[in-house]
């Protein structure tokens, strides 16, 4: 499944039933996950001018929502939201083979097939150690942080795309 389908899940989930109950046999979300991330996609300059690409992916127990937003100012401040989605979701608790522990996230839309993974790591990024929320889609893994950061960017191919659906 490729981020795009993700990506444009998401907000398919939100268009064309998102109120659709979620199983109940879901495991309890850790609070270390939930909140706030954001995922760097690209950059572009323009006239002269640089414009900075993120993703906001917001997580709670119940539900999950992504923002694309963007901005011209190279310390990341003042995002502009683009477009959105939400919907309710569920995640279900496993350890992979490497003894971590990892989240499968489930939709109403997704039910038997997981959206993606969810798991907690530390990398590299912009010469700092940081935690990352990594989420794994299909074969590729997309780095999120607590804060916009230029690092680990998803590339120009996840733009305007959020796939929950297919």
């Amino acid at each position: 499944m490729s981020i795009k389908r993700l990506l444009f899940g998401l907000a398919g989930v939100v268009l064309g039933g998102a109120l659709l109950a979620v199983p109940a046999q879901a495991d309890t979300l850790p609070t270390q996950y939930q909140g706030t991330w954001y995922g760097y996609i690209s950059s572009e300059k323009s006239h002269h001018v640089r414009r900075y690409y993120f993703n906001q992916v917001t997580i709670k127990s119940n539900h999950i929502s992504y923002d694309y937003q963007n901005t011209i100012n190279p310390r990341f401040k003042n995002l502009k939201w683009t477009w959105g989605a939400s919907a309710k979701a569920s995640y279900r608790a496993k350890v992979d083979r490497k003894g971590r522990q990892i989240y499968r996230i489930f939709t109403a839309r997704t039910d038997e097939d997981a959206l993606g993974k969810i798991r907690l790591g530390n990398v590299k990024g912009v010469g700092i150690d940081r935690t990352a929320l990594i989420l794994n889609v299909g074969y590729e893994n997309l780095y999120l942080f607590r804060q916009p950061t230029r690092s680990h960017a998803w590339g120009e191919e996840y733009e305007d795309s959020f796939d929950i659906y297919e």
